[in-house]
């Protein structure tokens, strides 16, 4: 008996020392860790960088803000308080004449270099100036029309401001000069053609929409071949058929300031 319990304890130690593992090896039955994951591709991440660099959607990329075309086509009209001036010795009593117009016409607008701009303008003026004579209780007046032709350079300071200058040409077409608005008076003629220069600066209200103000101041002489009546040089009878007045016109020159505004249609 005591044989048959050591063969039967001795083949159990046999078989515990078979299928004994080692501790540091995992067991058959214990989870498995999950395989580490690979490393993505060399190739595939320039193909990543590719996608990130793609072109917006053009719905999505921001509209650029429109700009103005180089050339330029306008209408422009001005309110006008004129004056002559530098009279050499006018009548005592008698103030300089001074009154108001306005003018009327188109301009052009062809853009130089960015901010500034060569504009050309040609316009109809009308211009009715007026004084009153004291001494011989009389109301003279001068009432005068023109073609003007001006030529502005203009520089803009902020996206709505900007200042111009440039040299003026007017061409006389008609010419009325009467006391107390009745028939004409002694035999004035004006210069055929008058030049000038014109300084200004104006504002944009809107994109195409422009105010402005502007100081004109001719060169030349107004009258300069009316003679004077009472001047020793001036002979009756001789000098009747010619320009003159009894007032002494010499010296005269045009003085204006220009309220006025601009649309433009391009």
């Amino acid at each position: 008996m005591k044989k048959f319990a050591t063969v039967i304890l001795t083949a159990l130690c046999a078989t515990a020392i078979a299928t004994a593992q080692p501790t540091d090896q995992p067991s058959a039955y214990a989870p498995q860790a999950a395989p580490a994951q690979a490393a993505a591709p060399i190739d595939a991440q320039p193909a990543a960088e590719a996608q990130t660099n793609d072109a917006m959607p053009i719905d999505e990329q921001p509209v650029p803000a429109p700009k103005k075309g180089n050339i330029g086509i306008g209408a422009k009209t001005s309110f006008i308080f004129g004056n002559f001036w530098g009279f050499k010795d006018l009548s005592d009593g008698l103030d300089e004449p001074s009154g108001f117009g306005g003018d009327f016409g188109a301009t052009l607008r062809f853009d130089i270099i960015d901010g500034l701009n060569f504009s050309p303008e040609i316009a109809f003026r009308f211009l009715n100036l007026n004084h009153e004579d004291e001494e011989d209780n009389l109301y003279r007046s001068y009432n005068q029309m023109f073609i003007d032709l001006a030529f502005f350079m203009r520089g803009s300071i902020t996206n709505t401001f900007y200042l111009e200058v440039g040299p003026q040409i007017s061409i006389n077409v008609h010419g009325s000069y009467k006391i107390d608005g009745g028939m004409e008076f002694e035999h004035i003629e004006q210069a055929p053609v008058e030049l000038g220069i014109n300084i200004g600066a104006g504002y944009y209200v809107l994109d195409n929409l422009s105010i402005g103000f502007r100081w004109y101041m001719g060169f030349n002489e107004v009258f300069p071949d009316v003679k004077y009546y009472y001047d020793e040089d001036f002979k009756p009878g001789k000098d009747d058929n010619s320009s003159w007045s009894t007032l002494n016109l010499k010296g005269a020159h045009t003085m204006m300031y220009k309220i006025g505004i601009t649309y433009w249609f391009i």
